[in-house]
């Protein structure tokens, strides 16, 4: 690949994951707001459904948010009773966040909605895997050699354990066609 050739796909690569991600974020918030969250607060409970109780610090660090906004996050999400905070018995400096049942089943309602809903999801089931898979090995490939890596990477890691993921997505989704 020439130089000129290169800059051109700097370009192409960014609209494409800026697009995507766009295209992603606006589908999910679509569907948040019809479960009656907001796009923060559904990552917030995501991301202690899938990791389990977290600290603060952990919390930010996972929703690539300031401190603050998970402090003012996680304090609205525990007085409407979807979190749970306690004090680290260790280190009183410590806070640690776990989800309430109150906050799982608001988050299965919400995956419900979003595989009866989601735009994103009924676009993909009109699509070919192998095309989708070429492009997710080609993704792969392009950030392995953006990091110089040659052997497995946490990337590419990640794309093989999704196969079977851990969460509940594909019980629900089969519940929601079951319906």
């Amino acid at each position: 690949m020439t130089r000129e050739e290169a800059v051109v796909c700097i370009h192409k690569l960014n609209y494409i994951y800026l697009s995507l991600n766009k295209c992603m974020i606006d589908d999910w918030e679509k569907i948040v707001q019809l479960g009656g969250l907001t796009y923060p607060q559904s990552k917030l409970l995501i991301i202690l459904r899938e990791n389990g109780e977290c600290t603060m610090s952990m919390i930010a660090e996972k929703g690539l948010w300031h401190m603050s906004t998970v402090t003012e996050l996680v304090n609205r999400m525990d007085k409407e009773g979807y979190v749970e905070k306690q004090i680290d018995q260790m280190d009183k400096r410590v806070v640690r966040v776990r989800i309430t049942q109150k906050g799982i089943d608001v988050l299965d309602s919400t995956k419900r909605l979003y595989y009866k809903n989601s735009d994103v999801f009924n676009a993909l089931l009109n699509m070919d895997k192998k095309d989708l898979d070429n492009s997710f090995d080609i993704i792969v490939k392009v950030c392995k050699n953006i990091k110089h890596v040659t052997g497995p990477c946490p990337l590419s890691d990640y794309m093989e354990k999704i196969e079977n993921p851990k969460c509940n997505c594909l019980e629900i989704m089969n519940s929601v066609y079951r319906e």
